[in-house]
């Protein structure tokens, strides 16, 4: 008998144990959750101490209307305090899975004991996704508290498409949470961190380089979009002549080579022409805005190449050599 009860009491634990695996300690119905989309991370007067402002948008499922729709802010040490803080105070549990876009005050970059806690965390299962959008935002930037009224109700997907629907860039100039998080442990390239302008609705006002982890210049956004150029992340991008005329480059190429014998990189960039009106240009008009455009665009990557230098395979500052080949679009 008293072997039965002992194997009883196994059998119980042992189910007990199946059911916290299978089901998750703190397992929440869909209909109990909060997702969301945008997350605002500034620093406090106190010091240590963070406002982590979250964002949610109207999200139905099935015919669902039990997600969390009134925007939140939590003041914690950390993020992990403040996922924790969250779901004691709000009618819905935390759930960061659907993150579309992270604002992060740029004096943050150089926070590094937030940085520890908060990429740590990120990289755990179900929290964020690698492609969740960064912008950042200065002591000129619209006010968080002030997003929701000026994106109407949809910061998250209202900065988003803002980053999507720029026909000049091959893909999402905005980096990602990923991309953040790979160049604080690899110190491999360079990334350009959109900075928010206090406007409504939001814009870009400038960029921030982050060279290889770490925080760098201040760049306009004219010269943020030459070094997007020269990087290959533009498919066009227009530009002013010296006369007045705007010239569009189109089905922009760049190809590099890392030349080993003569320690140069060789940039090779195809694109090209076109202006407005273009009907009936004499050619010898078409060479000349040719020629002015090489003239120009030579001038402006000049401007902006010593931002970004080019490093050769043992890590060594090497000096790029462009060919430019423009033709005309016909």
């Amino acid at each position: 008998m008293r072997s039965t009860g002992k194997h009883q009491r196994r059998f119980t634990v042992f189910l007990l144990v199946i059911v916290v695996f299978l089901t998750g300690c703190g397992q929440l119905e869909i209909e109990d959750r909060a997702f969301p989309l945008a997350l605002a991370i500034t620093p406090t007067d106190q010091e240590g101490a963070y406002d982590f402002s979250f964002f949610f948008e109207e999200m139905d499922t099935e015919g669902s209307s039990l997600y969390h729709k009134e925007d939140a802010s939590v003041t914690a040490a950390g993020y992990p305090q403040a996922f924790t803080l969250f779901g004691r105070t709000q009618p819905a549990g935390l759930d960061d899975s659907h993150m579309q876009v992270i604002l992060l005050s740029e004096k943050l970059l150089n926070d590094d004991e937030f940085l520890e806690s908060f990429y740590p965390y990120f990289m755990k299962e179900h929290h964020f996704s690698w492609n969740t959008m960064v912008y950042l935002l200065d002591d000129h930037s619209i006010a968080p508290e002030d997003l929701k009224e000026s994106t109407g109700g949809r910061t998250g997907t209202y900065l988003r498409a803002m980053a999507e629907s720029d026909e000049q860039e091959k893909t999402a100039s905005v980096p990602t949470l990923g991309d953040l998080y790979k160049e604080r442990n690899n110190h491999e390239k360079i990334l350009l961190l959109p900075v928010l302008a206090d406007d409504a609705p939001p814009s870009v006002d400038h960029y921030r380089m982050l060279v290889r982890g770490t925080p760098g210049e201040t760049l306009t956004v004219d010269d943020a979009r030459l070094l997007q150029f020269l990087r290959g992340d533009l498919k066009k991008m227009q530009m002013g002549l010296s006369d007045g005329t705007i010239v569009s480059l189109e089905d922009i190429r760049v190809r590099r080579t890392y030349v080993k014998e003569y320690e140069i990189w060789q940039v090779t960039l195809d694109m090209e022409c076109e202006i407005e009106n273009r009907v009936n240009i004499p050619a010898t008009e078409r060479d000349r805005i040719m020629r002015e455009s090489e003239r120009v665009l030579r001038e402006q990557i000049k401007r902006v190449e010593l931002w970004a230098p080019d490093i050769n395979p043992d890590g060594q500052t090497v000096a790029p050599e462009y060919q430019i080949n423009l033709t005309w679009m016909e």
